[in-house]
């Protein structure tokens, strides 16, 4: 979330996907696209630990691991606490504990999936002379929100085992979330970890419509009046969706939205980053996509309620239609590998549309920034150029540059009407990101030049 234009407080949601455009195909096609990782370890070591017949030798299979996973797959789909607990080191009691409340967690989640698959693994898995072996272990927890995400999506665990002795079992004692691979890029230090369940002494759920509200305990009263504003949003980007958008496109017919408190809880859901937004839509690589025109799953919402937005329902409203949008058109994404990723002012520009275009540019709080920066009185001049995803964020510009996106959404939804403005934001978003700009010029049949030069005299009639 950018800083507020001052006298106001409030400011738009910044879209982060956790750099799904890298994340998805850096990892080789792994998690994006559904590849199970092989393992990192020794693998000659490996292949001999399959048909070890030394009974002095310890070793941690592969059909071992697998069973492991299985086992811990059916327990959570039985809701068996004591089957889902029984491969933790029972000696750990804080471990056996949370672990315990996090079955609780997910067992209230509606999902329509959910299970548990092998990653890759690290360190050495078997020992000759018998001595005890220790690895870590990713895995994927594969899971679906009934009626929300369009394929199943997966947040990525690391587990450290340990076998004591040959005929011992594995034994899982210690749980985290799984860092992003070495070459991976992206804001997040882990795969979409920590969901709520994984962190939350509780979470309650608020279904409104299609769509699901995640809370804590403490903040189910606003759960409940904020589901239904978030219904509202829902409904309405998706009436606006169905007038102007694709029939045959793929779009989520209902939303995950999480509340929280304050920036260090926003920055720890669904990712380990640091925030400075008031809202943010994540989205996540599909399971298995390979063949799929659908990269992106799903997309889990998280809202920061100390925000300025939280002090009215006009601003609750606002920021859930902003960040809705954003989750609206992911599935749509081509999740191609670029340099700088799709164009800002289109991706920012379309929310901001979305959640304000049936309010005159005047009463948008970003008006009086505007007029400043048409006067000079920002720290860059206004030149007639749309904003570079570079530049985005420098000298402080990112609260204007949200509002020239937004204008450049207005002035095309004003000449060449809204179907042609979805139809152009979507051939951007289908298109490898480094070449978004020009999928949409192409779309309203105008170079980037002439667009230029039409909207920068649009924007200083609007703002004069």
């Amino acid at each position: 979330m950018p800083p507020p234009p001052p006298p106001s407080k409030r400011g738009p949601g910044r879209w982060v996907i956790l750099g799904v455009l890298a994340l998805v195909l850096v990892v080789g096609g792994g998690a994006g696209v559904g590849f199970i990782l092989r393992d990192k370890g020794d693998a000659q070591a490996q292949e001999q630990g399959k048909s070890a017949t030394d009974p002095s030798t310890t070793v941690a299979t592969d059909e071992e691991i697998t069973a492991l996973v299985d086992q811990h797959s059916k327990a959570l789909t039985a809701g068996d606490a004591a089957a889902f607990t029984s491969i933790f080191d029972k000696k750990n009691a804080a471990l056996v504990r949370d672990q315990t409340r996090v079955l609780a967690n997910l067992r209230k989640m509606p999902f329509s999936e959910m299970s548990y698959k092998v990653l890759e693994r690290d360190g050495r898995a078997e020992d000759s002379f018998g001595r005890g072996v220790k690895f870590t272990q990713d895995v994927a927890f594969v899971h679906r929100f009934a009626g929300i995400d369009l394929r199943p999506v997966s947040e990525w665990y690391r587990w450290t085992i340990e076998k004591a002795s040959a005929d011992a079992p594995l034994v899982v004692t210690k749980v985290t979330g799984a860092s992003i691979p070495a070459s991976g890029a992206g804001r997040s230090k882990t795969v979409y970890y920590p969901g709520p369940w994984d962190i939350w002494p509780d979470v309650t759920v608020v279904k409104a419509g299609g769509n699901v509200v995640l809370a804590q305990p403490q903040d189910a009263a606003l759960a409940q009046r904020v589901a239904s504003t978030v219904a509202g949003a829902a409904t309405a980007n998706l009436a606006y969706w169905k007038r102007n958008g694709d029939p045959d496109a793929q779009v989520p017919a209902g939303f995950v939205v999480a509340l929280v408190k304050g920036k260090a809880q926003l920055g720890n859901l669904f990712r380990k980053a640091k925030a400075n937004e008031a809202g943010v839509s994540i989205g996540m690589p599909a399971w298995r996509s390979l063949g799929d025109t659908v990269k992106i799953g799903g997309t889990r919402v998280v809202m920061d309620t100390t925000s300025s937005f939280f002090d009215d329902a006009e601003g609750i409203s606002e920021i859930s239609k902003h960040e809705l949008a954003h989750s609206l058109v992911a599935g749509l994404d081509s999740a191609e590998f670029s340099l700088f990723g799709k164009a800002n002012w289109i991706i920012e520009g379309f929310a901001e549309y979305v959640a304000n275009r049936d309010q005159p540019i005047e009463r948008n709080l970003r008006f009086g920034e505007g007029r400043a920066y048409l006067a000079g009185q920002l720290a860059q001049p206004f030149d007639g150029r749309l904003p570079d995803n570079p530049t985005w964020d420098t000298q402080d510009m990112t609260s204007i540059h949200y509002l020239m996106g937004h204008l450049a959404m207005r002035y095309i939804a004003e000449r060449y009407g809204d179907q042609k403005l979805v139809a152009g934001v979507v051939a951007a978003y289908r298109a490898n990101g480094d070449k978004s700009e020009g999928a949409l010029f192409q779309e309203l049949g105008v170079s980037k030049t002439d667009f230029e030069q039409q909207w920068a005299g649009y924007v200083r009639r609007v703002l004069a």
